[in-house]
């Protein structure tokens, strides 16, 4: 199995935005996406920046790398509610 392990930076005042586009759109997103195990958002709760960690499941490296693209696109969207960060596809060695 891998995962995608994905960073934005969340714009200040526009955390609901970012919010709802998860609520709406991002599980159907990742459910969607070949070989998807499913996915997880998190958001940093310390700091003054307020960083959403993407963490969604793949049956495979290569299925990992076509999400890794559609992350990606965040680079090129500068109306969204985040920046782009950093998106990592790493191999699951452990589960608990």
């Amino acid at each position: 199995m891998y995962a995608l392990i994905g960073r934005v930076r969340i714009k200040p005042g526009r955390e609901e935005e970012a919010f709802g586009l998860i609520r709406e759109r991002g599980g159907e997103m990742v459910r969607g996406m070949v070989g998807s195990k499913g996915g997880y958002w998190a958001r940093t709760v310390d700091g003054d920046e307020l960083i959403q960690h993407s963490f969604w499941l793949f049956d495979d490296e290569a299925n990992a790398r076509t999400a890794e693209a559609t992350f990606n696109a965040l680079r090129n969207m500068p109306d969204a509610p985040a920046t782009f960060v950093s998106v990592d596809v790493c191999e699951v060695i452990g589960e608990a």
